[in-house]
């Protein structure tokens, strides 16, 4: 199956939009009420299959390349996309 590898880089961000990139990514853990209630917030790749090679390297199904690429665009983040060939089972929901 078709596939792309994109790796990006987020060292010319600050620590802030390090951190509004990554959630809106990635999602993370909301906690209220002084830690008593936790709550799961959904990034972008919880909606796709993918498969996150690093901390920098996510390969993704080519039809979901506009989804990824539109975030990246968003917070100025630097990537380059490769294309790559890898088993479809390889790629999972998270």
């Amino acid at each position: 199956m078709e596939a792309k590898l994109i790796i990006h880089d987020l060292t010319k961000l600050n620590h802030y939009q390090k951190v509004l990139f990554n959630r809106e990514v990635y999602g993370y853990i909301d906690n209220s009420n002084n830690n008593s209630y936790q709550y799961e917030r959904k990034g972008m790749l919880s909606q796709i299959p993918h498969f996150r090679l690093m901390k920098s390297a996510i390969v993704i199904k080519k039809e979901d390349i506009s989804k990824i690429k539109s975030i990246f665009n968003k917070h100025h983040v630097k990537y380059e996309v490769y294309t790559i060939f890898i088993e479809k089972y390889k790629l999972r929901k998270a």
